[in-house]
């Protein structure tokens, strides 16, 4: 009998990626990015939960999109403070240890990032360089700057649907 064989090709989804550092909470990050960029970003129903090997992590997602073009743009949190998962042993004669919360992050190559401003559409570099600059503008955001993200090794990580 004969076998055939079928090749998926799956198309990487592209995307254009802003790292903003700050201090902000998440709530107010999108309120100030909503006035500065005049657009509506919204806290999702569900946050984006990524397992990692010791941790379960939550990271808050807000979403805008627009209904007139095909574009969304994404902020989400990079930071996840939490405990380790916990294995029960029943009947241990040692008390268990102490486990302080630790930090994880969605994209480990940029730790020190706070939020990532995620656009789902290609825009021309005199419109994303005028979204930087006003980004910028924000009080508390220290920076932002673009990221390559061709060169990005958890850019999967950043795929949400």
């Amino acid at each position: 009998m004969q076998s055939h064989k079928m090749l998926l090709e799956v198309e990487d989804e592209y995307f254009n990626l802003i790292a903003i550092y700050s201090s902000l909470e998440g709530y107010k990050m999108a309120y100030f990015l909503n006035k500065h960029l005049k657009i509506k970003l919204e806290r999702t129903r569900m946050d984006i939960d990524f397992n990692h090997t010791e941790y379960d992590a939550f990271y808050a997602l807000y979403s805008h999109k627009d209904p007139n073009s095909y574009y969304s743009l994404d902020l989400v949190s990079n930071k996840f403070k939490g405990e380790p998962k916990r294995i029960l042993s029943s009947g241990s004669l040692f008390a268990e240890e102490e486990l302080s919360p630790q930090e994880v992050n969605l994209v480990p190559e940029y730790e020190k990032v706070d939020y990532f401003l995620k656009i789902s559409e290609e825009i021309q570099t005199k419109e994303f360089n005028k979204v930087l600059n006003r980004i910028g503008q924000i009080p508390g955001v220290q920076a932002a700057y673009a990221i390559d993200v061709d060169n990005l090794k958890s850019k999967q990580n950043l795929i949400f649907e």
